[in-house]
């Protein structure tokens, strides 16, 4: 490869990483698209990356580090092609559990960029709620149906 080319192709290389540390333009990956791009919490431990909608399905991952040390890992999509969404986890590479994404209720209407999955017949987590805090930034909250055993989640878009 000659010296020209190898210039090219960092100089590419350069322009795609620097567009992905600001995140995917949302408008552009589907109604769930201010999920899209990688989100990190403050004290850099948990990671979650969203992929936007492709072909009406996003792909996930969250990993969870502990002193260096993988603590936690799991693989996620939703699949937005029927009527409501499904969201299936596979957490540490177990079966996939499937959670139904709920109708619409007030909370959702007064925040649009939210959306909350339940399975009533999954141990724990029952409900998994998204919601978008601001641009950059992204929660999400897991517990019980009737809201008991919460764990909250706050990520900030990764750089």
């Amino acid at each position: 490869m000659t010296i020209p080319k190898r210039a090219a192709l960092a100089f590419l290389a350069a322009t795609t990483l620097s567009a992905c540390a600001s995140g995917p333009d949302p408008s552009t990956l589907g109604r769930l698209g201010w999920m899209a791009g990688c989100w990190r919490s403050a004290d850099g431990a948990n990671t979650e990356t969203w992929s936007g909608a492709m072909g009406g399905v996003m792909f996930g991952h969250a990993v969870t580090m502990n002193l260096g040390a993988l603590s936690f890992f799991e693989q996620s999509r939703i699949d937005m092609r029927g009527p409501r969404a499904t969201y299936t986890a596979s957490p540490e590479g177990q079966r996939p559990i499937v959670f139904g994404e709920t109708a619409p209720d007030p909370l959702a209407l007064a925040l649009p960029k939210s959306v909350a999955f339940e399975n009533a017949e999954h141990d724990f987590p029952q409900r998994i709620a998204y919601r978008s805090t601001g641009r950059d930034s992204l929660a999400a909250t897991v517990s019980l149906l009737d809201g008991s055993r919460a764990t909250e989640y706050a990520w900030e878009r990764c750089e």
